[in-house]
């Protein structure tokens, strides 16, 4: 009887315990669901896109490009977690520039070895995106992503000659927009719960790498 009474006892401690310990463990921190991102990627597609572009336009309008260059895109993001999924949305700036000389007409050697223009493109992304993250354990994290959304382009031209200047008096700046999307299969964040930093690959309007800083809270 009292073997009975004791084992009866033992079983009600471990299961008291084991109910004590569940319940400690439902009142556990969940972590910080909210992620502010930093980041800078080469956004190498958006500019050969823009260089093919324009390539096509200067055999139109009889124009030479030089020094074409892409200041590499900057964004800012932030994310929300839910379990295993974050979602949110990235904010992105690039500008792309080059120069152009007029190649047609009755211009004279030296005035058309001359660069006339210069030309600005800057381009605002806007991209909502979600991120599921298939393996955490410690300060590793690997996840993907995926993301569609727009893009704003704004081009603008200055004159460098006096040729360039009456050009550019007469060219009207507007606004385009376009369908934008970025995916990145693999994404690797090395940090805790508070700050880290990350590098995503893949492919799409950010490009192929980025790399950056995580802020959660």
């Amino acid at each position: 009887m009292k073997i009975r009474l004791l084992i009866l006892s033992l079983s009600l401690l471990c299961g008291l315990s084991a109910f004590s310990e569940q319940k400690e463990k439902s009142l556990a921190p969940v972590g910080n669901k909210h992620d502010i991102r930093l980041s800078v990627s080469d956004a190498l597609p958006l500019s050969l896109a823009n260089f093919l572009g324009v390539g096509i336009a200067d055999a139109i309008t009889q124009t030479e490009r030089s020094d074409s260059k892409s200041s590499g895109m900057v964004s800012i993001g932030y994310r929300y977690a839910i379990n295993r999924f974050r979602v949110g949305a990235d904010f992105g700036f690039v500008k792309i520039s080059s120069k152009l000389s007029f190649t047609g007409g009755i211009l004279s050697s030296s005035e058309k070895k001359t660069a006339s223009l210069k030309e600005r493109d800057l381009n605002f992304l806007v991209l909502p995106t979600g991120d599921f993250i298939y393996f955490k354990k410690g300060i590793v994290e690997l996840y993907g992503s995926a993301g569609i959304g727009m893009i704003f382009s704004r081009t603008h031209i200055s004159g460098l000659t006096p040729l360039g200047k009456q050009f550019a008096a007469r060219y009207k700046s507007k606004v385009t927009t376009d369908f934008a999307y970025q995916i990145n299969p693999i994404a690797l964040r090395l940090g805790n719960n508070r700050i880290g930093g990350f590098v995503e690959a893949g492919l799409g309007y950010k490009g192929f790498v980025s790399i950056g800083v995580s802020l959660k809270f």
